[in-house]
C-alpha cells in the first residue's frame, strides 16, 4: 500500500482491498470519472424520468451500483472543488470559478499510486494553465482555462460550436463541436495508456447539458440553420437533443473501453455536478412535472445521479444511503491503494468496500455549504444546511422533510419541532452550528494566488 507523505493513518484502504478478492481484483484497475454538467436525476430513465432517451446511462444502472441519494452542491464550481478535494465547501471554497492551487486532489492521489492522469473537458477553477499540473494532472485538454473571454462571440461558444480549448498549455482553434473534440482527445489518451500498459485516471468533465441550449451535430437544424449552433439561438427546445448527445457520449466511452480490452479492468463513475437548469421542466414516471433546481438550495438543486460500474463484474443493485461528492477522493484513494494522511481530514467516505460487495461505510449526514460567491453578483440563494436520510436542517432553524418536500416550500421551525425530531436532528444542527456566524454571501477562504477567474471581469449577471 503506497502512502502520501507524511506517513500517517489513512482511510482503511487495506481492508477495502482485502474485501475485493471475491471480485478477482486486478492490481490496478483504470478509473474513468465521467462528470456531467447541469443535470439532475429526473432526466434519466433509471431514476424515473420519462422525458428523455438515455439508454446508455440506463444500461449502466443495470450492471452496476445506482446511488439513489447522491448529492452535489447546487452549482458547478462549488461541486467541482468538493469533488476534487474530498472536503465540504466551508473548509476550502473561495469564490466561483476559483480554487487555490495548494489543495490536495484525487489526481495527486492517483499519481502517487502509479497512475497516469488526465482531465478532459470543463475546468472553470482558475485562469491559470500552470494550475492543472500542480493539482496532479499529467495531461489536460480543457475549456475555461485561459481563453474564456476570447472564445465567446456571435459565431463561437466557450464549449460547444466553434470553441477554443487549452491543449496542454497550447491554444486549440477551433473545435467544430467541443464535446466531439474532447472525446477524440480522451480516446487518444486511452489508446496511448493501453499501448504503454499504464493504469490511468481519466477525469472526463463533460460540458453537456449546460447552457446555452443549442443544437448538436445530430440535429437537422445543425446544418439547416447555422445560427442554431450559438448562444443567440439558445432555446430550451434543444435540451432534449443535448441530453441524447450526453447519453451518446457515455455509450461511446463504454464502447471505447470495451474495444480497448479494458472494460472489465475499469471502474467507471458517472455523476453530475448539480441539478438541472431551472428553465427546464421534465416529466417523471409518477406523473410529476419537475422543474430543475440548479442554483437552488433544495433537493432539486443537489439530488444528482451517480452510477458506478466495474466492467461486467458487479451485481446490479441500488444503494439508498447518503452519498456526496466528497466521497470521490477517498474512493479513488482506495482503488489505487494509497493511504491518505489523517491531517487531510477528509469529509468523504470511501465507496470502494461497497463496490467490492462489502458493507458500505455509511455517512451520518451531508453538509450543503452553498455560498457561491459570484464575484460580480451576490447570490440570494446562499445557504448552509445538513441532511440526513429524510430531513434538512438550515442554519436559521428551518427544517424540511426533503422526501416529501424536495423544493423546500414548507418549513418547520426548530423551536416548533417535536422533541423526538429535535433529538434526531441534533447532529445536523451541531454540524451546521460549527460555523455560528454564517450568513448568505459570507466571504470565503482567502485567495492565496494572484490569478483571476473569468468572472472577475464579467458584468453583473444572473449565474443561473
Amino acid at each position: 500500500m503506497k502512502r502520501i507523505h507524511p506517513l500517517t493513518t489513512g482511510i482503511g484502504a487495506l481492508a477495502a482491498l482485502a474485501g475485493c478478492t471475491s471480485v478477482q481484483q486486478p492490481s490496478k484497475p483504470n478509473i474513468v470519472f465521467f462528470f456531467a454538467d447541469d443535470i439532475g436525476t429526473e432526466c434519466f430513465g433509471c431514476y424515473g424520468g420519462v422525458e428523455y432517451e438515455t439508454p446508455n446511462i440506463d444500461a449502466l444502472a443495470r450492471q452496476g451500483i445506482r446511488y439513489s441519494n447522491m448529492n452535489a452542491q447546487p452549482l458547478s464550481s462549488p461541486s467541482r472543488v468538493q469533488a476534487l478535494t474530498g472536503l465540504y465547501n466551508d473548509r476550502n471554497y473561495v469564490a466561483f470559478g476559483y480554487m487555490n492551487e495548494d489543495e490536495h486532489t484525487f489526481a495527486q492521489v492517483a499519481k502517487e499510486g502509479g497512475y497516469e492522469t488526465a482531465i478532459v473537458g470543463k475546468w472553470q477553477l482558475g485562469r491559470s494553465r500552470a494550475m492543472l499540473p500542480k493539482l496532479g494532472f499529467d495531461e489536460f485538454f480543457c475549456s475555461q482555462v485561459e481563453m474564456y473571454n476570447e472564445s465567446r462571440g456571435p459565431r463561437q461558444t466557450d464549449r460547444y460550436a466553434n470553441s477554443m480549448w487549452d491543449n496542454n498549455g497550447k491554444r486549440y482553434d477551433f473545435a467544430i463541436y467541443g464535446p466531439d473534440t474532447m472525446q477524440d482527445y480522451a480516446f487518444d489518451f486511452i489508446d496511448r495508456k493501453v499501448a504503454a500498459d499504464k493504469p490511468f485516471l481519466l477525469y472526463y468533465t463533460e460540458p453537456l447539458v449546460h447552457t446555452p441550449h443549442t443544437t448538436t451535430p445530430d440535429d437537422a437544424r445543425w446544418d439547416d440553420c447555422y445560427d442554431s449552433r450559438f448562444t443567440a439561438a439558445a432555446d430550451t427546445a434543444n435540451f432534449k437533443s443535448m441530453v441524447a448527445y450526453l447519453d451518446k457520449q457515455v455509450g461511446a466511452m463504454v464502447r471505447k473501453l470495451k474495444d480497448a480490452g479494458i472494460w472489465d479492468n475499469t471502474i467507471f463513475i458517472f455523476a453530475s455536478d448539480n441539478g438541472t437548469s431551472t428553465r427546464i421542466l421534465s416529466k417523471t414516471a409518477d406523473g410529476q412535472e419537475v422543474r430543475g433546481g440548479k442554483g437552488e438550495a433544495n433537493y432539486r438543486g443537489t439530488h444528482v445521479p451517480m452510477i458506478i460500474t466495474w466492467g461486467d463484474r458487479l451485481e446490479a443493485r441500488t444503494a439508498d444511503h447518503l452519498a456526496d461528492l466528497t466521497d470521490i477522493l477517498p474512493t479513488i484513494a482506495d482503488i489505487v491503494g494509497v493511504e491518505v494522511p489523517s491531517d487531510w481530514n477528509l469529509d468523504g467516505v470511501s465507496l470502494y468496500p461497497e463496490i467490492c460487495g462489502k458493507e458500505p461505510a455509511r455517512k451520518d449526514l451531508v453538509l450543503i455549504h452553498f455560498n457561491p460567491l459570484w464575484p460580480t453578483t451576490p447570490s440570494p440563494k446562499a445557504s448552509r444546511y445538513a441532511m440526513d436520510d429524510d430531513y434538512a436542517y438550515f442554519w436559521d432553524g428551518r427544517i424540511y422533510n426533503y422526501r416529501e418536500d424536495p423544493e423546500f416550500r414548507s418549513a418547520l421551525r426548530w423551536e416548533d419541532a417535536p422533541a423526538a425530531l429535535q433529538e434526531r436532528l441534533a447532529p445536523l444542527k451541531a454540524r451546521v452550528d460549527e460555523m455560528a456566524d454564517f450568513y448568505p454571501d459570507k466571504p470565503g477562504a482567502p485567495r492565496k494566488f494572484p490569478y483571476k477567474t473569468f468572472y472577475d471581469f464579467a458584468p453583473p449577471q444572473n449565474p443561473f
